[in-house]
This record gives structure tokens, C-alpha cells and sequence, in this order.
């Protein structure tokens, strides 16, 4: 998540200099056919029927990558196979959006971009620099039939009033609902049961059980202290994000998850009610007492301040965190999970957990694919695009190579062989290079979900949504959790007991916000972002007021009320329209 900048038409310029400098230009591509680079298919087809059948390279700008430069390994072989592209990354990194701004300054953008809101989308769309896909949806087939609605909704929410379609959603279909749940309590399982599993009636009965735990192991293996909570501020946007997670918990959104789409207001999934996140009663300020309550007692790692994510990262393989909002961030190695006894991360919900569970979603998410007006490879793009969209194709990026990775058994179902699962439990590359995950993490985004079910395979898209793969024989933490809890996996538990909030399609259909607004959201996002980690780590319960209290008052003073008003009127239409894309 980053911060919305507003820099000026100089300062803008400066930096598409300078980027164009670092990047090499968007239009000086290797191998790239002659033409006007208006994006015309007439064009591309003259241009590149004079290049021999040979893989072409694209310049991507993917906003939500990581990764850059050419593409290299066994997902690259495929691309190259199937689709028949190279894909060369430009940077996005923590300043993605500030490059962007600087591309769309120097005139052009590179072959293919992966956005990360409606908004990039929109303004891209009046400086006419993207394909009007609607143009060459004869070259899309596999768009046109497996995302449907969601090109329509970008016809009508992104199209600068043109009802064309300039970009695509990505993530379009069913939830991934396997054996974890999107967002939860997740803590040492092992130090847990030590204790006696006392129960956890609420969020701030986690802090005593915590405390607890630390008590039991202060220090990891190699002498370092061990904290329940290790922080990070680079993924803050509007606010501080690690405090807008706990809501999910109880099946509230505040802020930061909607990608600021309706910024500082709190929403009650099941019930669709409002208020402000900066009210005293709203979730997001409970969470950041839990937090603060949890440094008074020594439970935050003071490098919280400081530190980015790797770093984060770094201390959780170390063994040195005990709590995790999220099922994917823990320390569960083969030989800490499998071992005699185990030890790792596992569910742990308090009594009142209300988890958001996302529901299906025809339209997808903000991150969407576009194709440059400026390209000189409009075919070649358009096809990449296309496979981006095929079950076909995201069969192979998702799971691997059929024969390395996975295979069908006698009953007709996919399933990870015993290769595949060596390569995946212990990061083994697979042959020519790169790790299972490397592939959808070099973009970073695939156009349908992993529940989308393949006709060839009859299951879903994504191995750890296969039957094959949750009834898997499962570690010896996991073995435990199951033999004390009486559940499978953590969705049969939540299902069972009822401990979840299914989100509605109206927390995708919000409207773009004015720029006025979003000028006013920016100014505010400063002092929120500010006083929420200075409230977190104040000196004591006087302080911890006056900052929240500070936070409050400044933001008034910045046109909180303006941003909430116009968040009420665009929830409500989002409301209405929900029906509409179901």
C-alpha cells in the first residue's frame, strides 16, 4: 500500500526524466517493430508480420510487483511457449505511484500495465493512453467468456463516460475459500497448549495469554528476544494498516482494506452500518489501545518504529513473533512442524470472532490490466492479456509444469506429486529455474481467482484448493490442532460455529472519489498515519488520549466531515449497484 502524492507538472517531469533514464525508455524496446505506436491493430499487424515467429518482449509495469527486470525460469519457458512473449518488469517498488505519475508525464507508458486502482485506470484513460479493448475483443476469447461482468463494470466505473473497456479486473470469480480463512489470530500453537489453552473470550484476552507465552520463551535459539508483535510502517496508506486488520475479526472493514476506496469510515459487513474510524468507540481506535496496551507490556518489538516488512519477515523465520493477523505470515518449516514436538503458528479464534470471509466476485479486484496505447507489439500484448485469462494458462503458472508438479490420479483429480510437494514445503526451483510461487508473484496478479473450476481438471484452478491437497496428510502441529480442536481445517470450524461475516459485492462497486476529496484524504492520511503509531507506543494512558484525541480534532480541522459525507453517498450507491453485477 502506498501513499497517494500529489507532485507538481515540474516536479513530475523531472522524475519521468529521470525515470526514462533509469528504465531505458518505454519506446527503445529490443526487437521492437516499426510504426506509429498510435496502438492501431492495423499497425501492429504490418509491423509485426515482418518479424519472424519468435517470442516477443514486453515492458511490463505491474503496480502491486515486487520484481523486475527479464524475465527468467520455468514460468518465463511457458510464456515464451504458450503465448509466445518475453516479459521484461520495469521497478514499481514502494514509489509505484510517483513512477507512474512520471511515465504518464514522459507521454507513454510501456506494453502492458497492471494498475492498482480505478483511478490510475480513469486518468490514464483520459490522457488516451490505453487500448480501447472493445476494439479487439475478437483477440480476447478466453476475456470475453470468463470475465464478462468484469469488463463490463469497467465499461461503467472506469471508461472516463466512453462505456468502453480500457482495463480488466483481475482475480475474477469464486472466493478462495480452502482450509484457511482470509484474516485471523494466529499464534504458537505449541506455547498455547503449554499453558493449559486458556480460553480468549475477546481481542484484548489475547495480551494475558501472550505474556504468557513470552514468559515461556523469552528468547529464541540463538538468544534473541522474542515479542508477540514485530511491526512495520511501509504498508501504511491512509492509515496505520496494521491496526485496520484486527476489525476483520469481527467482520468490520475500516479503511484500509477497501484500498481506501472509502476512507476513514468503518463499515459493518453483515450489516452494512457506518461511522467513523476515528470515533472513540470505532474498531480501529480499539485497536490501536490493543496495541498500545501490548507495548505497555513489553509485547511489541521497539524496532516496530523503524523497521520495513522484510525485516519483519526476517525476525518471524527467526523465531522471534508470536502472533499473526494472517495465515500465510508464520514460521511453519517442515523441521519446526514436523518435529518431535512441533512447533508453529496455528488458528486460534476468540469466542466472538466473526472473521470476513470474501464471497464470490464477478467483477474482481482493483488491480487491473491494460494494455499501452503506445505499444508497439498490440498483438503480442493482446495475447499475453488473453492468457492471463485462460484456465489453460493459469493452470500452468499457478501450479507447475503437469508431470513435475502435479498429476491426475486414477479418479479423474489433480494432485501434487511427491516431487511437487518437495519443490513446494522446501522452496526447490523446478527445472529451468525459479521457485512454484515465483510465477505468480513476478506480476503479481493473475486474471482470475484460483477457485475458478478448469473444465479440463474439473477442480479448481489453484493446487491448494484441491481436495487432494486439504484431505493431504498434514503436519504433526497440524495433526495436534486437529486431534484437540475436533476440526479438520479452520473453515470447518468456522462453518460449524457459525464464526464468520460473508463481505458483499458492494464493497467492490464503490465509485471513484473526486479529487477533491481525495486531496482532503491525503492531508488527513498524514495525522492519522502520524498519531496512530505515536498513540501505539505512548508513554502512558494520558498520552495515549491526547494523541488519539489530537488525531481526531486535526482531521476535523483537515474536512474529516466533507470525506464522510461523500463516503455515505458513494456506500449507499455501492449498495444499490450491488445487484446489478451479481
Amino acid at each position: 500500500m502506498h501513499k497517494k502524492m500529489r507532485k507538481s507538472p515540474a516536479a513530475i517531469l523531472l522524475l519521468a526524466v529521470a525515470l526514462t533514464a533509469i528504465l531505458g525508455g518505454c519506446s527503445d524496446k529490443s526487437g521492437s517493430d516499426s510504426g506509429s505506436g498510435n496502438g492501431s491493430a492495423e499497425a501492429s499487424k504490418g509491423a509485426e508480420a515482418s518479424k519472424p515467429a519468435e517470442a516477443v518482449t514486453l515492458q511490463v509495469f505491474s503496480m502491486p510487483s515486487n520484481t523486475s527486470g527479464l524475465q527468467q525460469g520455468w514460468y518465463a519457458d511457458i510464456l515464451r511457449d504458450k503465448a509466445g512473449v518475453n516479459l521484461e518488469l520495469l521497478p514499481a517498488g514502494d514509489h509505484g505511484e510517483q513512477k507512474l505519475q512520471a511515465l504518464m508525464a514522459g507521454g507513454e507508458l510501456p506494453d502492458i500495465v497492471v494498475f492498482k486502482t480505478k483511478r490510475q485506470v480513469e486518468d490514464a484513460v483520459r490522457a488516451g493512453m490505453l487500448i480501447n479493448l472493445d476494439d479487439h475483443i475478437d483477440k480476447l476469447p478466453n476475456v470475453a467468456k470468463n470475465a464478462p461482468t468484469a469488463l463490463q463494470y469497467y465499461r461503467d466505473a472506469a471508461s472516463n463516460g466512453s462505456g468502453k473497456a480500457f482495463a480488466i479486473p483481475n482475480q475474477v470469480g469464486p472466493s478462495e475459500v480452502g482450509a484457511t480463512i482470509n484474516y485471523g489470530p494466529f499464534i504458537r500453537w505449541d506455547l498455547y497448549k503449554k499453558l493449559g489453552l486458556p480460553q480468549i473470550k475477546d481481542l484484548e484476552d489475547y495480551l494475558p495469554v501472550l505474556k504468557q507465552m513470552q514468559d515461556l520463551e523469552p528468547k529464541n535459539k540463538d538468544g534473541q528476544k522474542v515479542y508477540a508483535f514485530t511491526l512495520w510502517q511501509d504498508w501504511d496508506y491512509i492509515q496505520m494498516m496494521l491496526a485496520a486488520q484486527p476489525s476483520n475479526f469481527m467482520g468490520i472493514d475500516t479503511g484500509d482494506q477497501l484500498d481506501a476506496s472509502l476512507p476513514f469510515m468503518q463499515v459493518d459487513v453483515a450489516s452494512g452500518e457506518t461511522k467513523s474510524v476515528l470515533d472513540r468507540d470505532s474498531q480501529y481506535i480499539r485497536s490501536l489501545r490493543f496495541y498500545y496496551e501490548a507495548n505497555q507490556m513489553g509485547l511489541i518489538d521497539p524496532d516496530s518504529l523503524t523497521q520495513r516488512w522484510d525485516t519483519a519477515v526476517e525476525k518471524m523465520n527467526q523465531g522471534r513473533v508470536l502472533f499473526s493477523v494472517w495465515p500465510w505470515y508464520n514460521n511453519n518449516k517442515k523441521e519446526l512442524v514436523d518435529a518431535d514436538p512441533p512447533t508453529g503458528f496455528e488458528f486460534v479464534p476468540f469466542d466472538s470472532y466473526k472473521g470476513t470471509w470474501f464471497g464470490d466476485n464477478p467483477i474482481g479486484n482493483t488491480w487491473a490490466f491494460a494494455i499501452s496505447a503506445s505499444t508497439k507489439h498490440l498483438d503480442a500484448a493482446l495475447k499475453y492479456i488473453d492468457f492471463m485469462y485462460s484456465t489453460d494458462g493459469l493452470q500452468l503458472l499457478m501450479n507447475g509444469p503437469k508431470g513435475v508438479v502435479w498429476d491426475m490420479n486414477e479418479q479423474g483429480e489433480p494432485y501434487i506429486t511427491d516431487q511437487g510437494w518437495d519443490r513446494i514445503e522446501n522452496g526447490k526451483e523446478l527445472p529451468g529455474g525459479g521457485t512454484l510461487s515465483s510465477a505468480v508473484n513476478a506480476v503479481n496478479a493473475q486474471g482470475l481467482s484460483g477457485a475458478v473450476v478448469n473444465p479440463e481438471t474439473n477442480a479448481p484452478l489453484n493446487y491448494t484448493l484441491w481436495p487432494t491437497t486439504i484431505s493431504r496428510n498434514p503436519s504433526k502441529l497440524t495433526q495436534d490442532w486437529q486431534s484437540t480442536t475436533g476440526f479438520k481445517t479452520q473453515t470447518e470450524m468456522l462453518k460449524a460455529k457459525n464464526m464468520y461475516t460473508l463481505s458483499t459485492l458492494a464493497m467492490k462497486l464503490v465509485p471513484t472519489m473526486p479529487e477533491e476529496i481525495n486531496a482532503k484524504v491525503s492531508r488527513i492520511a498524514d495525522i492519522v498515519k502520524t498519531n496512530s503509531w505515536l498513540a501505539v507506543f505512548a508513554k502512558n494512558d494520558e498520552d495515549f488520549e491526547k494523541f488519539v484525541g489530537e488525531m481526531a480534532s486535526k482531521a476535523e480541522g483537515l474536512g474529516l466531515q466533507e470525506v464522510l459525507e461523500w463516503d455515505a453517498a458513494a456506500w449507499k450507491q455501492a449498495q444499490g449497484d450491488a445487484d446489478r453485477y451479481k
